[in-house]
């Protein structure tokens, strides 16, 4: 097909914002529709377009923080809440909750719900301006997350907005206290449950999920000391020293470190492995069990209860 220029100038343009490219009208709709049945580009959202090889290079939550500022350039109105206000704050590390768009309303709008958009209303609808974006202030934010989602996703948003140090407990504590809302008992109980140590979306899921099945709480990113080599401290996701005297381990399979070559040993592959399988031979020879799970076990519970019972983690039958 024949190069347009003025749409390569556009797509950069675009790009160069971490935007997508929309049609304005059904001239410009047409033009996208045979550029995307050419395989030059991709509609990545209804309406909305990019090149292929651009939109395979990021990642999907990058993807979806691209889509809600192309809708808040075209819709510059609305008020990003809830999970997706998270995800422009950083503190929804989770895909799977990046497929929606929720947007706030206050109660004297008449709107229904359509595709992927969801509505919520509110009495009031104070925003703050995230990276181009109108979303709920972040403490709301949050609120609402914890007090809509079941504990493990809650408590990831708790981690997150600790972890990444933009507002403390104290504070939110008092936020929360002045709040109304259906689930305020239940945000207020993932907030003190909380302490922003875990590393990672995945980990602070987990650590709901172990919290929620009644085992002892764990410590996080205990460093564990070996004797016989100094030279090296390995941290471990989670940690039990039970009333007996023992020492379990368990860790999150993080999968992406063989994946992504920015996190390779020394750019390799092949060394990165040597270095882990390594790290765990030193763990476990201080710690008396070792349990390895995925996301997945967490997400499906089952498994993962089954490992940490066999490996004797303490378990409350309350």
């Amino acid at each position: 097909m024949r190069r347009n220029i003025g749409l390569e100038r556009e797509l950069d343009e675009a790009q160069s914002h971490r935007l997508c490219l929309w049609s304005a009208n059904k001239s410009r709709q047409r033009t996208l529709t045979r550029r995307t049945e050419a395989g030059e580009l991709q509609c990545v959202y209804k309406g909305m377009y990019a090149r292929p090889a651009y939109w395979q290079g990021l990642d999907g939550a990058e993807r979806y923080r691209h889509i809600i500022r192309s809708l808040a350039a075209t819709h510059p109105q609305w008020v990003f809440c809830e999970m997706t206000a998270a995800a422009m704050y950083g503190i929804n590390e989770s895909t799977r909750h990046m497929k929606l768009v929720n947007i706030a309303v206050d109660r004297n709008t008449a709107v229904h719900d359509y595709g992927l958009v969801r509505h919520h209303y509110m009495g009031t609808v104070p925003y703050e301006i995230v990276d181009g974006v109108r979303v709920t202030p972040l403490p709301r934010t949050a609120f609402d997350c914890m007090r809509k989602q079941d504990f493990p996703d809650a408590l990831a948003i708790a981690e997150a907005t600790l972890r990444r140090r933009v507002v403390g407990k104290k504070i939110l504590r008092q936020h929360f206290g002045a709040m109304l809302g259906n689930g305020k008992a239940e945000a207020l109980r993932v907030l003190e449950c909380a302490t922003g140590q875990t590393e990672n979306g995945g980990e602070a899921y987990a650590l709901g999920v172990i919290l929620e099945e009644r085992f002892m709480e764990p410590s996080l990113q205990e460093e564990m000391i070996y004797s016989f080599d100094l030279a090296h401290r390995d941290r471990v996701d989670f940690a039990w020293r039970t009333p007996d005297g023992r020492l379990i381990v368990a860790e999150l399979d993080g999968r992406v470190k063989y994946r992504d070559e920015s996190m390779f040993r020394n750019g390799d592959l092949s060394e990165t492995i040597i270095a882990e399988k390594e790290r765990e031979e030193r763990i476990r020879l201080v710690a008396d069990d070792v349990v390895r799970f995925s996301f997945r076990e967490a997400m499906e519970r089952v498994p993962l209860v089954r490992k940490l019972v066999k490996a004797g983690v303490p378990r409350s039958q309350l």
